[in-house]
């Protein structure tokens, strides 16, 4: 295998003592020449032991280069991969986060890729994961639920080329699983495709990675899904913090159609399996996904308020809120063990709960509307 490419890899860091151990040795571990290979790790103002355990490292692993940037409050994770961009000598760049740890192939599984086509812009890979504690119910979901994987994105299983974006509408560049783009946990982009968009991420605090690669499609270069590069994520440990994450992606999908999509009223209805999209001439664009999670809700509203004039009209109203949160809350009680059903019903709740949350909080600041669908 030719490895004379120089590689750069970028990881923006804050208050990630938990994890930053394991992926600092999964770097040490890659099969790569550590003589073509830079780690460039800015740190966005971390008040824990992430930097000593990064000054350690160093010390202990000489082979290894590591480039440490010290940013004090960070705006966003984009901030911080601009810094490193900015002084990366790798003519392909490979993004990873704090909590993520590459398998051993990761860089040669994806280089491989721009190797054989040189119109490859960015190729992503799988996201699984990796278990920090075996009895955290949080952990347990995100797994089972294969949380992050791009796997089923544009509905490709497989390894393959992303879809080209034909018409900006809002469904297609939202950020949502109908949306090209690769998760900045596991992506690496040529530099040549990087020079081409101006060489930056947006600043803003969530979204950057969605904008990077609509931008990287939109000059001319292709997206590849390479299914055997896998990284492995150690999630959120507590419910908290995955809300917060599912509130931050939901909160910068009405800011990626603020730039992104044409001026369209998009509806789109998850109905048995199955999507339905409805098109509408508007100003600006607006999103509305209904699903399970929204007919749950709609029908338990419209039984509460006719059973103000009749407890038999109420009735089919109430029988259907219930089958619908039938529906929704199906997966989580397929997951082992019984035991755990209720948390892992209320874990799927609350982060969808989080989801919209966000992109409504998201219309406020960008005054473009988008209702998040249902899990």
């Amino acid at each position: 295998m030719n490895t004379s490419n120089m590689v750069s890899i970028i990881v923006p860091v804050k208050n990630a003592e938990r994890t930053i151990s394991q992926m600092l040795d999964s770097f040490n571990d890659l099969n790569y020449p550590k003589s073509h290979l830079e780690v460039i790790i800015v740190d966005g103002g971390s008040s824990d032991r992430t930097i000593k355990i990064i000054r350690d490292f160093e010390n202990n692993n000489s082979l290894l280069k590591i480039v440490l940037i010290q940013l004090q409050n960070s705006r966003s994770p984009g901030e911080a991969r601009n810094a490193a961009l900015k002084i990366a000598r790798g003519e392909y760049l490979f993004f990873t986060d704090a909590d993520c740890s590459p398998a051993r192939d990761w860089l040669g599984e994806i280089l491989k890729h721009f190797r054989r086509d040189p119109d490859i812009g960015c190729v992503g890979g799988e996201i699984l994961t990796l278990r920090v504690e075996q009895d955290n119910v949080v952990e347990q979901y995100c797994e089972k639920t294969r949380f992050l994987s791009p796997a089923g994105r544009c509905k490709l299983y497989d390894s393959d080329y992303m879809p080209k974006i034909e018409h900006k509408v809002p469904t297609v560049v939202d950020g949502s699983q109908r949306s090209p783009f690769f998760a900045t946990a596991n992506a690496a982009f040529s530099r040549q495709a990087v020079n081409a968009i101006g060489g930056e991420f947006w600043d803003e605090p969530t979204g950057e990675d969605v904008d990077f690669c609509l931008r990287i499609q939109a000059v001319g270069y292709k997206l590849y899904y390479a299914k055997e590069a896998v990284v492995y994520h150690m999630h959120r440990v507590s419910l908290q913090a995955y809300m917060k994450q599912l509130y931050g992606y939901g909160y910068g999908h009405p800011l990626l159609l603020s730039k992104h999509a044409d001026p369209l009223f998009e509806v789109a209805v998850a109905w048995f399996g199955h999507d339905y999209i409805w098109q509408f001439d508007s100003v600006k664009p607006v999103l509305i996904n209904l699903g399970d999670f929204h007919f749950m809700h709609i029908f338990a509203v419209l039984a509460l308020l006719s059973a103000f004039a009749s407890i038999y009209i109420a009735i089919p109203f109430a029988l259907a809120a219930l089958f619908f949160a039938g529906k929704y809350f199906l997966p989580a009680v397929k997951i082992s063990p019984p035991s755990k059903w209720l948390q892992f019903c209320g874990i799927r709740y609350l982060s969808n709960y989080s989801f919209v949350k966000g992109a409504i909080d998201g219309w406020r600041k960008f005054k473009v509307f988008v209702l998040e669908p249902s899990w």
